[in-house]
This record gives structure tokens, sequence and C-alpha cells, in this order.
């Protein structure tokens, strides 16, 4: 008899990630509206049953030629209780969709860090490209800022995270 275990899935054609990446092709705002609506869906289902996906990108979005998307790789996946303080690592999610936050170094997170990728994606299926491609965590948070906008000096004072005040933009006098 043996031990070993075998997982069998059906066959999904595409990624995301690969479809976006072809040459002329551009989403249609149907398309789009379609695929968020079962990548939201998707992580409602998992969200509502404790589990995070923690890498949600492109390339862990199947989709079959009829245009179903399927929720794939929970390599980093993990349970959660949102009533329950538990530490998990900041060191999750693919660096072009990981949230500010764990960026900061927060390990007391939930299910927004897998909507701020969802976040990304909506952005990346309508405009055709990556919207934040930093390649450092350091150059991410920038990257971040400059399309978001730092966050307020409450925010600042209130965090708990030791090191991260030290990526809090500086207003130079000459600025203002």
């Amino acid at each position: 008899m043996s031990s070993s275990l075998y997982l069998v899935f059906e066959y999904m054609e595409h990624d995301l990630a690969g479809l976006a990446a072809t040459p002329g092709l551009k989403f249609s705002e149907p398309q789009v509206k379609c695929y968020m609506q079962q990548l939201l869906c998707g992580l409602d289902h998992c969200h509502n049953r404790g589990v995070l996906h923690r890498d949600i990108k492109g390339a862990n979005l199947l989709l079959d030629n009829n245009g179903i998307l399927k929720i794939a790789d929970f390599g980093l996946a993990t349970f959660f209780n949102p009533k329950q303080k538990q530490h998990l690592t900041s060191r999750v999610v693919t660096l072009w969709y990981r949230p500010p936050e764990l960026l900061l170094g927060a390990t007391n997170y939930g299910a927004a860090v897998d909507l701020w990728s969802v976040g990304c994606i909506l952005a990346e299926l309508l405009s055709g490209k990556p919207i934040m491609p930093g390649r450092t965590e350091v150059e991410q948070l920038h990257k971040i800022f400059k399309l978001c906008g730092s966050p307020s000096e409450e925010f600042w004072a209130n965090l708990k995270l030791s090191r991260a005040t030290i990526f809090k933009p500086h207003i130079r006098t000459a600025d203002v």
C-alpha cells in the first residue's frame, strides 16, 4: 500500500498573467467585471471559512476557455480568525501586490491583504500593465505612496511597528 497522496485538478488552459502579457490583447470592461466578480466571490468563500490566500496575483488566477476563473496556489495560505489576534508573517504576497502594512512589517492582519492584491489586479487589467512594479520593498512603498498618497500624520503617530517610521516621507520646507 502506497502512502503517497496525489491531487488531481481540472485542466485550466490559461493564467491571467499569461493572458495579460499577450501582445495586442486588451480585456474588455465586461471581461474585467466578470473576472473580478469571480475572484471576489472565490475570496469571499475562502475568507468566510477563515482562509487567507496571501498570494493573489495574475499567475495564481487560472482561466479556462469559457472564462471561468479559479484561484490557485494556496502554498502561502493560512487560517485566520478575525475575532482573535494572531501573529502572522509579513513576508507573504508577491511584491507588486503586497499591501503597505505588510511592507511596513505588520504581523496582525486579515482579509484586507488579499483585497489589496485584488485592487492591484483590477488596475492591471484595466491599464494593461502592472501599476506598481517595484524591485525592492522600499521602492514598492515609494510607488504606493506616490500613487495613493502618503499616510497621514495620525497614521504615523499611531503606528506600532518599530522600524516603519524610517519610510515616513519628510517634507522639506523648500517644497512647501
